[in-house]
């Protein structure tokens, strides 16, 4: 039974990559328009395929489930980029950094794993909002960074608690 699954996900991805080439090759000669806006397919089914993974293999390998979750999250923001415009890429940049602390954080939810990947996952998805705010809206706001800090050492030591 296994086997068959096996054998079923690899014709799923034979077919994917048959279809998305002759989707290529239909954009490259002309006779339809648009395909290389759907690019961010390819990591979205990757980090879908690394979820699966994870799943598969007992929830066992947190790294193969953070990469998934990673390049999930980066998928739709190139997704969003396509259709709009990549210039707005130099004020969501710290998107990449709150990124990573999701990825942490599904570690710490989904695995149960020590306190240190809630901490990472707090303090990652912190630092994105403070750059988020220095640098894209106004660099007057750069205390605020210092009360996410204060939050933040707040929040670790009540978790401690537990």
């Amino acid at each position: 039974m296994e086997n068959t699954l096996r054998k079923g996900r690899y014709n799923v991805l034979a077919l994917l990559c048959i279809g998305i080439g002759a989707l290529l090759i239909l954009e490259n000669y002309g006779y339809i328009n648009g395909i290389y806006h759907l690019w961010p397919v390819f990591p979205l089914v990757l980090g879908i395929g690394l979820y699966m993974l994870y799943m598969d293999r007992g929830k066992k390998d947190a790294v193969v489930l953070a990469i998934g979750v990673y390049l999930i999250q980066f998928s739709m923001l190139a997704f969003y980029e396509n259709y709009t415009s990549w210039t707005s890429m130099s004020y969501l940049w710290p998107f990449f950094v709150g990124f990573l602390g999701v990825s942490f954080l599904a570690i710490y939810i989904s695995t149960g794993a020590g306190i240190i990947f809630f901490h990472l996952a707090v303090f990652l998805m912190g630092l994105c909002i403070v750059f988020f705010l220095i640098f894209s809206v106004d660099y007057r706001l750069w205390p605020i960074s210092l009360v996410l800090f204060g939050i933040s050492i707040i929040l670790i030591k009540e978790f401690n608690k537990t």
